[in-house]
C-alpha cells in the first residue's frame, strides 16, 4: 500500500475544528489571548486546507505548526495555561515534527531539479 503524499483529510479537518473552537471561545466568552490563539490558528489553518487541492508545499505545514506551537508556549508562558491551550500546544508540536520528518523524508527522496533544466 502506497502512504499518502498529501495530508488533505487531515489539514481539512484540523481547519474545521479550528473553526469550531474560535466559534465557542467567542460564544461563551473566552479570555482575549485564548481567542488570538484561535483566531490564529483558524486563518492558518484555512490557509493550509485552501492550498490543499493546490498541493502546497510541504514545508508550509512545518512552518504552520511552528508558528502555532509558538504562539501556544507563549501563552503558557504568560500564564494561560489552560488544558485547552495546552491540548492544542501539544498539538501543533506533534504535527510540527510529524511534518518536520515527512519533509525530510521527501527531501531524501526526490532529487531537486536541476538548475537550468527546461
Amino acid at each position: 500500500m502506497a502512504p499518502d503524499s498529501r495530508p488533505g483529510t487531515a489539514i481539512l479537518v484540523g481547519a474545521a475544528l479550528a473553526g469550531a473552537l474560535t466559534v465557542w471561545a467567542v460564544a461563551t466568552g473566552q479570555p482575549r489571548p485564548l481567542l488570538a490563539f484561535l483566531v490564529t490558528a483558524t486563518v492558518v489553518t484555512a490557509v493550509g486546507a485552501s492550498e490543499v487541492v493546490a498541493e502546497v508545499a510541504s514545508w508550509y505545514y512545518v512552518l504552520q505548526s511552528v508558528v502555532l506551537g509558538l504562539f501556544g508556549v507563549g501563552l503558557v508562558v504568560m500564564g494561560y495555561a489552560t488544558p485547552l491551550v495546552l491540548g492544542l500546544t501539544a498539538g501543533f508540536v506533534c504535527s510540527g515534527l510529524f511534518f518536520a520528518a515527512r519533509y525530510s523524508r521527501d527531501r531524501r527522496t526526490v532529487p531537486p531539479p536541476e538548475e537550468g533544466a527546461r
